[in-house]
């Protein structure tokens, strides 16, 4: 196996501030049986419950936040933004998990960023962040978000 997986992930220093603490090829990779790599990016020792009876939750109202225990899954296109422009920070009681599908895109914490792109991983924590797309092109994010306590 000579690929590699970026995986960023993100925690809080002695002053609470969001800062990036891991930053590099993931350190677990093993053999699928069909002979391809298999990525671990992180593991939750919680999981969720599935009903088997089907209601599209997500008609209705919609929130930033996955619900409470609960969890959301989404692709979210973000535009190129103009050089300056103020970008939305923001913080969320969850467990993000990151995925560039296409094009590239800045994570901002409170005092650093990163450059992410297209196949990058970003474990986001609880962190205060934002997004910038400075590349004049569309990137395209694949988020699952899931229900945590907030840090205090």
């Amino acid at each position: 196996m000579t690929a590699e997986q970026r995986r960023l992930v993100t925690g809080h220093d002695e002053n609470g501030t969001a800062v990036f603490v891991a930053d590099g090829p993931t350190p677990n990779v093993w053999e699928a049986p069909d002979g391809g790599p298999v990525y671990e990016l992180w593991k939750a020792a919680d999981r969720a419950e599935n009903a088997a009876d089907f209601v599209d939750s997500i008609l209705g109202e919609t929130q930033f936040p996955p619900p409470a225990g609960g969890s959301v899954f989404r692709i979210v296109d973000f535009a190129p933004r103009e050089p300056g422009e103020q970008i939305h920070m923001h913080r969320t009681p969850s467990l993000d998990y990151c995925y560039i599908i296409d094009g590239t895109i800045v994570a901002v914490l409170d005092d650093e960023e990163r450059v992410l792109s297209a196949g990058d991983v970003l474990v986001q924590r609880g962190t205060n962040h934002g997004w910038r797309n400075e590349s004049g092109k569309p990137c395209k994010v694949l988020f699952v978000l899931i229900d945590t306590d907030p840090i205090a």
